[in-house]
């Protein structure tokens, strides 16, 4: 009877001293965050001033980090395209979403967007770039009081160009419209560019868009800058002031870029990636490389980036609601 019970105590010994050894060589063998190279999908077009910004954060990353990190543009759907392939990427901080405000406004307006706000965290602000709204030569307004005179009068007769990649434009003409008291005409157009050929043809008369995209006709007193839709001024137009310190809280549309991770990631490579990207952020070489790609700096402390999205998705949502805005 001892003899057995010795017997099965050193057989039990045995299994135990198999299992740690087998188990050394895993925990041996797990990598530290990063260990290979990182995916950032962004759902803009190649060669756009987000695209540009992109690419610019992307390399820094690469240098802070030690693995190589790969920007892939995946177009179409809104944004839907790119946000859809993280979301069903593995949770393991690979793969990362690099895009802009319509992340959080989409769910609000599109039905069967495929995902939640809550499926995603944020990361990091890369920057924002403030528009302008421009008018056509043909329109008697040279500044925003003297605009939106002219708009109630005549809003049915004037023509606002829309981007029909970006619900953001639709949501401003339908603001403008409640402000005014009537419904602009609703033009839809593929790019900015577009855009800005139609406002210079006069086949629209208003039109929200970039100082990269149209400064350069204002100069050449082609178009006319009356005012910019956007919570501050923008640093290529400081004079040019806001609809909103000209008493239309309203009429603003705040468009940014920032990086995204799927809300699983595990905490402690967020902690990793968030910690690389505040000092990219910060340094004085990231904004001067900003320069040329027409965005600017949205200085929001990392901490608070996350409730800033939230309260702008809910605020979104509700101002959808009023101005009955859906797709499908």
């Amino acid at each position: 009877m001892i003899a057995a019970r010795s017997l099965f105590r050193a057989g039990a010994a045995g299994v135990m001293a198999l299992c740690v050894a087998l188990a050394v060589p895993a925990v041996a063998g797990a990598q530290p965050y990063p260990s290979k190279a990182i995916q950032i999908v962004t759902s803009v077009g190649p060669g756009s001033n987000f695209d540009q910004l992109g690419r610019v954060f992307a390399e820094r990353l690469r240098q802070k980090l030690g693995v190589p990190v790969v920007l892939e543009n995946a177009t179409g759907g809104q944004g839907l395209v790119a946000t859809r392939r993280v979301l069903n990427a593995k949770s393991d901080g690979y793969t990362l979403l690099l895009t802009s405000s319509g992340l959080a406004t989409m769910p609000a307006i599109v039905k069967n967007a495929g995902y939640k706000a809550g499926d995603f965290v944020a990361v990091a602000p890369l920057g924002q770039v403030p528009f302008i709204l421009y008018a056509s030569s043909s329109v008697p307004a040279t500044d925003i009081a003297s605009f939106m005179s002219y708009l109630k009068s005549n809003a049915a007769n004037l023509n606002m160009g829309l981007l029909t990649t970006s619900h953001i434009t639709t949501m401003l003409a339908r603001k403008f419209g409640k402000v005014v008291g009537g419904e602009l005409v609703e033009i839809g157009y593929r790019s900015s560019p577009e855009t800005l050929s139609a406002l210079l043809a006069n086949d629209i008369q208003m039109v929200a868009t970039t100082h990269a995209i149209a400064g350069q006709h204002v100069a050449l007193g082609k178009i006319k800058a009356i005012g910019v839709v956007a919570d501050e001024r923008t640093q290529a137009v400081p004079d040019l002031p806001t609809f909103k310190e000209r008493g239309y809280p309203t009429l603003v549309i705040n468009v940014w870029e920032a990086l995204f991770a799927k809300a699983d990631v595990p905490k402690d490579v967020l902690d990793k990636i968030r910690a690389v990207s505040r000092e990219i952020v910060s340094d004085p070489s990231y904004l001067t490389a900003m320069v040329p790609t027409g965005m600017e700096p949205w200085r929001i402390p990392f901490d608070s980036l996350q409730s800033v999205i939230d309260e702008e998705a809910k605020a979104f949502k509700k101002d959808a609601d009023e101005l009955k805005i859906s797709f499908d």
